[in-house]
């Protein structure tokens, strides 16, 4: 232990007499460190913890399956719940929760809360207590109980005053007075932007209700069960089920999934390929590093040698490379942790506050204790990586040949100067891999985003909002409240049209429901096709400017007394009339015994993809309004205008049809189709930074082997002038040297690029795809700085005076 602490003493020493040195090994590892800091500090907060509950590791959701439609994700019923916790055995408990939208009125507030409505079971497996009062519990279940209400830690400071007396008054929710009984603590966010939690009564009716999938299962294993076992439990159960009630539950099956692991899954693609290209950064940065240690290390030799010759061991002067190359990894940890807060503060504000509330984790993204022991383990691990090269080749120093006299320094062996060459290889081939996956990666995000989605994005306002149905508790009165606000909006100046949708094209996909279609062979039970359902108003089609195909548009004439129609997809009339005409043909949406009328089809339009990522378009059938309408409905205006323009008048607007029912998540169509593209943007974006540092770092590393051989080579170049070489010889020798090595590096690297853009375009939803022209440019740039960082030195060259040279060692 003396000694090591002799070592670093020396070793700090030595640093510091070499600031420049110090200063470049620095940075250099600063950035690589930082980048893996970064990375893992968001693999932190969304896949390894992105609640804090306890014992995580055994929380499950539970969805219903429906395998001949490929559905894995079914949300429950309630009857099927209700058996699931009645029958199962392998769990603590089971929870069902559903989303709950509400508007806050009172004291000339009216605002959109989103929350969620819950089982009794639900707090009590997460397993969390409140910061005051209590949580919902059975007793709130209980007949006569008045309604109750939890909120969150975020929701009690931001607009309720954080008033610690507000347990036990009433907050009006949708028209209902409720009971506050607990705050949430500071870090409770489940489900995701959910700020209140009532009551979920699953008694009365939705006990036998196996029509209807609305509740999201979790679900806490007992100890000693595993996933597969619980699993196993439960297909038990619905196999039971699916003879029991053949009608609902025939061909149903189960997923128990991770929690963690379920909601996560559309993130971890992304944050597997960061941490790869983190990775990607460090080894140049460990490469460069080296490089710049073997430079210095040469410089050395006659201090290493005298320290060999003086009775040290292989070991202590191996170890004390080692030592002042962990040193230099652990003051760039320093470094990487300011980078990396920096870097962490700046992705925070670059995503979209409506993605920021619902995707798990980000609202824990922050450096942490794991995360700054994680940079303390890399920093040492980077160190001993870096120094190995170093610490190998300068530790069995040939004393003869460094101490005879007058010797001023070594000649670089051909196995050290092979090795520094092989480094730069390694980092031209990992850099251009960089630059190819960000590239791509860009350009493909590019693409999605001017992607054809079979509607018009630009000046159009869209908005939300739910009527409560304590107000608005038949349709008559809902119809009444949206046509009144259309009539309204669309007087506006520079609106040229509005409409109502169930929900916006990002959101469609929430939206499935069974059909039966007028000359096709009944379907059996649980094999019944599946269509996506909007309800829409009359302008909706002139709004997004959907095309029509066949028939007629939806229209005024289509009212509550008139015959049922829709109009249909392209994709729906081929799926299921192929090769004839599909006006006139009838639909009947929902399960058969749910009575729904049959609808006359009038008219086929075209496809509406709700997502860029989705190559092959969904079946789609829009029902009128009029006939059919629902409290809960987005609107879409279009504008000749900034549609942002218009949320003031239209919040009026609102005001004027109803004070206490207000719009909400007011976004334009271009911003809400960006916003669900925001984890891919972000990740192109940080891939980007990630090749940017790559690029730099090839660039110095390059420039540091060519300036080093050229010092190393005066003598030779000296000889070579005052032979006759002119200074375009010397140039040419130089760079050309430097170009030798690095097209054997962007041969290595083109080669990975591309085996590793078929491994993405498979992995990220065909997002990254092969593009020779950008694969050619970046190989063009990649060269071209190859090219500027060595002619600097080979400038150098052509400058030394051939009789110092000569005079050289």
């Amino acid at each position: 232990m003396t000694g090591l602490i002799l070592d670093v003493g020396y070793g700090l020493r030595m640093l510091w007499k070499r600031p420049g040195f110090t200063a470049i090994a620095v940075i250099t590892l600063a950035l690589g460190i930082g980048a893996n800091t970064t990375t893992f500090s968001t693999v932190n907060a969304m896949l390894l913890r992105p609640f804090p509950f306890p014992r995580l590791d055994r929380m499950v959701t539970v969805w219903e399956t429906m395998p001949t439609q490929n559905d894995t994700h079914l949300s429950p019923s309630p009857a099927n719940f209700r058996d699931w916790s009645e029958q199962s055995t392998r769990f603590d408990q089971l929870a069902a929760v559903r989303g709950w939208d509400a508007n806050l009125t009172g004291g000339n507030v009216a605002e959109h809360v989103e929350g969620s409505q819950v089982t009794a079971q639900f707090f009590s497996l997460l397993g969390m207590s409140p910061l005051l009062g209590r949580y919902i519990g059975r007793a709130d279940f209980q007949g006569g109980v008045a309604p109750v209400v939890v909120v969150s830690h975020g929701f009690w400071q931001q607009h309720l005053g954080a008033d610690p007396g507000l347990l036990g008054r009433q907050l009006l929710l949708n028209g209902r007075k409720f009971t506050v009984i607990g705050i949430t603590s500071r870090d409770f966010d489940f489900p995701t932007g959910a700020k209140v939690w009532t009551p979920l009564d699953l008694d009365g009716t939705a006990r036998e209700d196996r029509e209807n999938h609305y509740l999201t299962v979790f679900g806490r294993l007992k100890d000693g069960v595993s996933l597969s076992q619980a699993q196993a439990n439960l297909e038990t159960i619905a196999a039971s089920l699916g003879q029991q009630y053949p009608k609902s539950n025939a061909g149903h099956g189960v997923n128990v999934r991770n929690t963690v692991e379920d909601l996560t899954s559309d993130s971890q693609q992304f944050l597997l390929m960061l941490v790869g290209a983190a990775v990607f950064v460090l080894l140049l940065a460990c490469a460069n590093v080296a490089n710049l240690q073997l430079a210095r290390a040469s410089g050395r030799q006659r201090e290493i040698a005298l320290r060999a010759a003086l009775g040290a061991s292989r070991w202590q002067v191996g170890r004390q490379l080692l030592v002042e190359s962990v040193l230099l990894a652990l003051l760039g940890s320093g470094g990487a942790l300011l980078l990396s807060r920096w870097g962490l503060n700046l992705m925070r504000r670059s995503i979209p506050p409506s993605i920021f509330e619902h995707i798990a984790g980000l609202k824990h993204l922050q450096i942490d204790s794991r995360v700054f022991l994680f940079t303390l383990l890399v920093a040492i691990l980077t160190g001993i990586v870096a120094g190995l090269a170093p610490a190998w080749h300068f530790s069995r120093p040939n004393l003869n040949d460094t101490l005879k006299e007058g010797a001023r320094g070594g000649s670089p062996s051909a196995g050290r100067r092979h090795f520094r060459t092989l480094l730069v290889i390694s980092e031209i081939a990992l850099s251009l891999v960089l630059l190819v996956g960000a590239g791509l990666m860009v350009k493909g995000f590019r693409t999605l985003i001017t992607n054809d989605m079979g509607f018009e994005r630009s000046h159009v306002l869209t908005f939300h909002a739910v009527l409560p149905e304590a107000k608005y508790h038949d349709q008559d009165l809902i119809r009444g409240y949206y046509e009144q606000v259309l009539r309204n909006i669309q007087a506006l100046p520079g609106v040229e049209a509005a409409a109502c949708v169930t929900s916006l094209p990002s959101g469609w996909t929430w939206n499935w429901t069974e059909f039966t279609a007028e000359g096709r062979p009944p379907a059996a039970p649980g094999d019944r096709p599946s269509v996506i359902s909007q309800i829409v108003t009359p302008g909706f089609f002139r709004v997004l400017r959907v095309p029509l195909r066949q028939g007629r548009l939806l229209s005024d004439q289509d009212g509550p007394n008139a015959p049922p129609v829709a109009v249909i997809s392209e994709t729906m009339a081929r799926q299921n009339w192929p090769n004839q005409n599909p006006l006139g043909k009838h639909i009947q949406l929902g399960r058969p015994e749910a009575a729904q009328p049959l609808r006359a089809i009038v008219g086929v339009v075209g496809e509406v993809k709700p997502n860029p990522i989705d190559h092959d378009p969904a079946p789609t059938a829009y029902v009128p309004f009029a006939q059919q309408p629902e409290s809960a409905s987005a609107f879409v205006v279009r504008t000749s205008q900034d549609p942002l323009t218009l949320a003031g008048p239209v919040n009026t607007q609102l005001r004027g049809v109803d004070a206490e029912q207000p719009g909400y998540d007011m976004r334009t169509l271009e911003q809400v189709v960006s916003d669900g593209l925001s984890g891919i943007e972000l990740s192109a974006h940080m891939m980007l930074v990630f090749a940017v540092c790559a690029l730099t770092l090839a660039a110095a590393g390059i420039f540091a082997v060519m300036a080093y051989s050229v010092t190393q080579r005066t003598h030779e170049i000296g000889v070579r002038v005052a032979l006759g070489a002119r200074h375009s010889d010397v140039l040419r020798l130089v760079v050309g040297g430097a170009m030798k090595t690095a097209a054997i590096g962007l041969s290595i690297g083109l080669a990975l690029a591309l085996l590793l853009t078929r491994a993405l375009s498979s992995a990220l939803f065909g997002v990254v795809q092969i593009d020779a022209m950008t694969i050619t440019l970046l190989t063009l740039l990649l060269t071209s700085v190859a090219a500027v960082a060595a002619y600097i030195p080979a400038r150098w060259a052509t400058r030394v005076d051939p009789m110092v040279a000569l005079r050289y060692e």
